[in-house]
């Protein structure tokens, strides 16, 4: 009858034992930058697999994406996009609602100065415009709407291209 012995990865206690005169408050960083890779397991080979069948598994290179996600400009919530040199610097700001932006799709209409457009969450930007006021911080007259002073700031509420994963750029 044969027995087996597992092999276990010492704890950092364990490993704390065996340092003579261990301070942690005292060690230098070399030292403790072994200390805390002791325990880390080291990877023994590379392998392909599916996505699906990687849950628990470590990445061995990094993953490197083809677009950019988002893959435009867009909304991070509902309301009014606008330009944030439109603010007034001090008081209220009045704008015009020039149309309105729905989520995954491009606003086709043009957005002069003094313009906002009401916009989705997920909508794209519309050229030209950087900031989002939030619809519950306006107040809404037919097709002007009004923007209380200090409620938004230039690019506030904005989700930009590749934000979330950027594309990657040749090397």
């Amino acid at each position: 009858m044969s027995s087996t012995t597992l092999s276990t990865t010492p704890t950092l206690s364990e490993i704390a034992s065996c340092v003579s005169g261990y301070d942690p408050n005292a060690l230098p960083v070399a030292q403790a930058q072994e200390f805390i890779a002791r325990p880390v397991p080291r990877v023994q080979a590379v392998e392909m697999l599916a996505l699906r069948a990687s849950l628990g598994r470590v990445l061995a290179r990094d993953v490197i994406s083809s677009i950019n996600v988002p893959s435009h400009d867009n909304s991070a919530m509902d309301g009014y996009a606008l330009r944030g040199s439109d603010l007034a610097a001090t008081g209220d700001t009045a704008l015009t609602v020039a149309g309105t932006g729905f989520a995954g799709a491009q606003f086709s209409g043009s957005v002069g100065p003094g313009q906002c457009v009401r916009i989705m969450t997920g909508a794209v930007m519309p050229e030209g415009l950087d900031t989002v006021v939030p619809q519950e911080f306006t107040r809404a007259e037919g097709e002007r709407i009004t923007v209380p002073a200090g409620v938004v700031r230039t690019g506030d509420n904005r989700r930009l291209a590749g934000e979330d994963w950027p594309r990657a750029r040749p090397r």
